[in-house]
C-alpha cells in the first residue's frame, strides 16, 4: 500500500511469531486485492468493467467497497472513493515509491459514491467511475487483520501501515498502547505520545506535507477535484476503528480547524496542526 508495515503480536509461546507472519501475509493479500497501483488487482479489474452492470467480487473487495460507501455517508461526502478520476487528472497515477508523477491536467470533480450500487456479493459501477480507496484501505486493512489475528488466538495485536495504527486488545500489564505522534513540519519529530485503548483503538494521520509533487498533493477535495487548501496541514485523529480514523483525518484536512467540534461529536479525538507552530 505504498507504506512500511509494522506488526506486534502478544500470544502464548511460539504462537506470537506465527501469528505475526500470518498478519503480514494477510496484509499482502489485501494489497494484491485492492491496490490501484497493481494492474492485475481485483479492484482494477472492477474499475475496468465500470458500466458493465453487476460484477461478482470477493469478500475482501466487497468489504472494501461497502466500507467506502459507509465512509462517504459518515463524512457527509468528504471522503469519496470515486475520486480516482480526480487523482489521475492531477498526475497521481503510480505509487510514490516507483515513479515520478505525470504532468497534471485540469481538475476533475469526483463523480460521487451515490452512483455506486452494492449487492450481497456484487458491485456495479457506472461508466466513467473508478474507485480509489486511498487511506481508507489502509485503515480497513488494519481493522481486518487485527480482527483475524485476535480471533486466531492472540491476546493483543498492533498493525501499523504507513504510520497509521490499529489495535485489538492491550499488552500484558497495561491498559493501553503508546503511539508516537510526529510533526511533518519539523521533519517528523515526535511531539507527543497518544494512548490507544478499548475505546480509541486506532490512530491515523493525513498530511499535505507528504506525497507532494509540483503544484499538488494527494489530499483532494472530491467536489472540486483540487488539492485541499485549508488551515490544517496535518491531522492526527484517534477513533474506534482504522477506517473511521482515516476518514476523520481526511475530513480534518479538507475542512480545517473549524471541524474539530464536529469530529469530537462524532466520537473522534483530533490533533490538528496548521502551517505555523501550534495546533488544536
Amino acid at each position: 500500500m505504498g507504506s512500511d508495515l509494522h506488526v506486534i503480536v502478544w500470544a502464548p509461546g511460539a504462537a506470537a511469531g506465527r501469528l505475526a507472519d500470518l498478519a503480514v501475509l494477510r496484509v499482502q493479500l489485501l494489497e494484491a486485492c485492492w491496490s490501484r497501483f497493481r494492474p492485475n488487482s481485483e479492484l482494477n479489474r472492477l474499475n475496468a468493467r465500470a458500466g458493465a452492470g453487476e460484477i461478482a467480487v470477493s469478500d475482501d473487495l466487497h468489504r472494501l467497497v461497502t466500507t467506502c460507501v459507509a465512509a462517504h455517508a459518515w463524512s457527509e461526502g468528504d471522503l469519496d472513493a470515486s475520486v480516482l478520476p480526480s487523482m489521475l487528472a492531477l498526475g497521481y497515477r503510480h505509487d510514490f515509491g516507483s515513479t515520478a508523477m505525470t504532468f497534471p491536467m485540469p481538475p476533475v470533480p469526483a463523480p460521487g459514491m451515490a452512483q455506486v450500487r452494492v449487492g450481497e456479493s456484487w458491485v456495479a459501477l457506472p461508466s466513467g467511475l473508478g474507485l480509489d480507496p486511498g487511506a481508507v484501505g489502509k485503515g480497513l486493512a488494519g481493522d481486518m487483520v487485527t480482527e483475524d489475528i485476535l480471533a486466531a488466538g492472540a491476546h493483543a495485536v498492533l498493525v501499523g501501515i504507513g504510520g497509521d495504527v490499529v489495535t485489538r486488545g492491550v499488552p500484558p500489564d497495561s491498559d493501553s498502547w503508546l503511539v508516537s505522534m510526529r510533526d511533518d513540519r519539523r521533519d517528523r519529530v515526535e511531539i507527543r505520545a497518544l494512548r490507544l485503548d478499548a475505546r480509541n483503538r486506532a490512530v491515523a494521520t493525513s498530511s499535505t506535507l507528504r506525497r507532494r509533487w509540483p503544484g499538488a498533493h494527494h489530499i483532494v477535495h472530491p467536489r472540486t477535484g483540487r488539492p485541499s487548501g485549508s488551515d490544517v496541514v496535518q491531522a492526527t485523529v484517534l477513533a474506534d476503528c482504522g477506517w473511521r480514523a482515516e476518514a476523520a483525518a481526511t475530513v480534518a484536512v479538507l475542512r480545517g480547524t473549524s471541524c474539530a467540534e464536529w469530529l469530537v461529536g462524532h466520537g473522534c479525538t483530533p490533533h490538528l496542526l496548521g502551517p505555523e507552530d501550534g495546533g488544536a
